[in-house]
């Protein structure tokens, strides 16, 4: 619970205040207590869909039941329901007032999948006109099934790599990931590099990346995951020759087949 404004929630005061701007009504009485969300809850709080459920579109409905009090007529409480992630809107409304107790609620409904892993963001704020309030959040978890696989759709290496005289010279992977499920549904997509000579090196598989920062990877969220090998001049072994192997998990668990490449250091 906390007592400052998501922007969601300050746009709706804004437009009230606008709108009012030209009221001659008597400022609010300090002394009065102001509007207090004190608890909210969901029901459900999560939902898991089994394979039973079959493979579909589907509606669902959240209860949404919120105590709050010195509720004012003219600014009744209300809901936003946000992707946890990425913010993007899914729903807004108000809630109602239960039997004129502190009980308010309301019923969100908004379509899903099945197959669908999710969680969303449920937050339910009460202000006054004067902009003083506060809000409680919750969260809505999803967990779907898996129908298909992620599938490894292409991938890139360097293949041979000549060690520089100084500095550092990077090796980029790369490979871009499907997943007929839906690719929001990809968990991981991992890269394991096998030395020929030694075996498995120490930490693979390594994770790659798809967040536009690090390790190399250019853009954030396209489904394009990168991973980089910094080469670097060495007064070990020059040359080096390695198995690559790719491969991705969905968040239900299932692997995708692994593309395999190798890839080459040489000395200069």
């Amino acid at each position: 619970m906390k007592s400052v404004y998501t922007y969601s929630s300050l746009a709706f005061l804004l437009g009230f205040i606008l709108l009012n701007c030209d009221s001659t009504v008597s400022p609010d009485d300090k002394l009065i207590d102001n509007p207090f969300v004190k608890e909210v809850t969901l029901s459900p709080e999560a939902i898991t869909f089994i394979p039973a459920d079959g493979f579909k579109d589907t509606t669902l409905t959240i209860l949404v039941e919120a105590t709050i009090e010195n509720v004012s007529s003219d600014t009744p409480p209300g809901y936003i329901v946000r992707e946890k992630y990425t913010s993007e809107f899914i729903a807004s409304g108000e809630l109602i007032n239960f039997e004129n107790t502190t009980n308010y609620r309301t019923n969100i409904s908004f379509r899903t999948t099945t197959t669908s892993f999710n969680e969303y963001l449920i937050e339910v704020f009460a202000y006054n006109r004067t902009g003083n309030g506060n809000y409680f959040q919750r969260f809505l978890l999803i967990e779907g099934f898996s129908n298909n696989r992620p599938v490894i759709i292409e991938t890139s290496s360097p293949g041979t790599i000549v060690r520089p005289t100084s500095g550092e010279i990077p090796a980029i992977f790369t490979a871009e990931v499907s997943d007929a499920d839906g690719d929001n549904t990809i968990s991981r997509v991992f890269l394991r590099v096998i030395d020929q000579t030694s075996g498995e090196v120490t930490g693979s598989p390594f994770d790659m990346a798809d967040d536009g920062a690090s390790l190399g990877d250019q853009v954030a969220n396209d489904f394009i995951y990168t991973w980089s090998l910094p080469v670097t001049q060495t007064s070990g072994i020059q040359d080096r020759d390695f198995d690559i192997e790719f491969f991705a998990l969905d968040q239900g668990g299932l692997y995708s087949d692994t593309v395999r490449t190798t890839f080459q250091i040489r000395g200069n």
